[in-house]
Formats: structure tokens, C-alpha cells, sequence
């Protein structure tokens, strides 16, 4: 399991990855937000390919026994400033 986010680069692949960890283990959404000290809300979250907090992310992760690497992105994949405008509407609401 430890190529499960190989070439993970959206909410989506996230999302997936963690759903296909999450069962692999046998596990629902209910026990594995239990297991990281969280409601099932925020596994549903990620798991449909809605944003959570990187601290959400992190806990749901630990609780799969799973890491997080950072690695450069191959070309042709978008940059820091494209992924940001392409999510600011998620943080407009927050503005207001």
C-alpha cells in the first residue's frame, strides 16, 4: 500500500486513494473518523473530493497508517498560483 498516492494531484485522487485504503482495512467512514478522533463527516468530505484541513487530512491518514510525501511535480502539472485561483471560491465564503 505504500504507492497508494502515487500520482495523487487533486482533491479526487486524495479522495479515492483514502477510500481504497479505508477499505482495504475494512473499515466505514463511522469507525475510521473514530479511529482519528473525528466524526464521519470529514472521511465523507475527502472521500468525495471536497476540502478538509490539512490537520483532518493528517489524522484521517495516521489512523490508516499512512504518510504523507511531498515530492516535485512532473511537468505539465499545475502550479501553486493555478491551484489557488483555481480554489479561491472555497475561501470567498470565508471572506465574507
Amino acid at each position: 500500500m505504500s504507492s497508494i498516492f502515487s500520482g495523487a494531484s487533486t482533491l479526487t485522487d486524495v479522495g479515492n486513494a483514502i477510500r481504497l485504503a479505508r477499505k482495504s482495512q475494512k473499515l466505514s467512514q463511522t469507525e475510521l473518523g473514530k479511529i482519528a478522533g473525528l466524526s464521519r463527516m470529514p472521511v465523507y468530505r475527502i472521500e468525495a473530493g471536497q476540502d478538509i484541513s490539512l490537520r483532518t487530512l493528517l489524522s484521517i491518514l495516521s489512523a490508516l497508517r499512512l504518510g504523507l510525501q511531498m515530492q516535485p511535480l512532473p511537468q505539465g502539472m499545475p502550479s501553486a498560483q493555478a491551484l489557488q485561483s483555481a480554489f479561491a471560491h472555497l475561501h470567498a465564503e470565508d471572506a465574507e
